[in-house]
């Protein structure tokens, strides 16, 4: 039961609320420290989907990131601000503004990198729930812990592929900006990077779809067995 509530805000956390949505995010983090703890436990059964919930607990180990580094970046342009650069050189500016807007950009590429991992893995706990309830017998030898971690490390290489080129496109595309300031003898104030979604957006929500297809699959098949179970 307390999985089943796990697995229901994170995926109304991804599915429903809006992308990086402060306090149902915090929610998710103190809920999924609180499953880790509990499934570090050695009476906890090693099967495919306590595996997948763990990954989708250590998920929120991104987000964690995020805040920390945007309270470093925080603190660091007060204690800069506080400092009185107000003699730098144009090339510190400059880099100063490239520094900025690359943690800006990590912080928005963390935050997708996120979502993106969520969503996989709740895929995978919808898909190991409907293989478990519709062909149990055939699927057996599939729906093994050792499949299992092997998702799990395809899924989070996927993620990290996709942060890292990401991450090197919006960061060339913020030291251009930068040099460009400097040439021009600009002022070095906030400009905007876009960081949206690096992978395609049709593949995001067949993702998306896809996970509440399964979600309310599985939904309907428990609200089947227990009224089956009244009668």
């Amino acid at each position: 039961l307390k999985d089943s509530r796990f697995i229901l805000l994170k995926a109304v956390i991804v599915l429903l609320l809006p992308h990086g949505a402060g306090i149902p995010l915090l929610a998710g983090c103190v809920l999924s420290l609180r499953a880790l703890l509990l499934l570090r436990s050695p009476h906890i059964s090693t099967k495919p989907s306590t595996v997948f919930l763990g990954q989708l607990a250590l998920s929120d180990s991104l987000i964690l990131l995020q805040w920390a580094l945007r309270l470093g970046a925080m603190m660091y342009l007060w204690m800069e601000e506080e400092g009185c650069g107000l003699d730098e050189s144009l090339m510190k500016k400059g880099e100063s503004f490239w520094w900025r807007e690359s943690v800006i950009v990590l912080c928005h590429q963390l935050l997708d990198a996120h979502h993106l991992a969520s969503l996989l893995l709740l895929g995978l706990l919808g898909l190991e729930a409907t293989l478990v309830s519709r062909w149990p017998q055939q699927t057996r030898s599939v729906r093994t812990s050792h499949w299992a971690y092997l998702t799990c490390s395809l899924v989070w290489i996927l993620v990290l592929l996709e942060l890292m080129l990401s991450m090197y496109s919006r960061l060339q595309n913020t030291r251009t900006q930068a040099s460009s300031l400097k040439l021009q003898n600009c002022p070095t104030s906030y400009v905007g990077v876009e960081s949206g979604p690096s992978l395609p957006a049709f593949l995001r929500r067949i993702l998306w779809l896809g996970n509440l297809w399964l979600l309310y699959s599985v939904l309907c098949r428990k609200a089947q067995r227990m009224n089956n179970s009244l009668d």
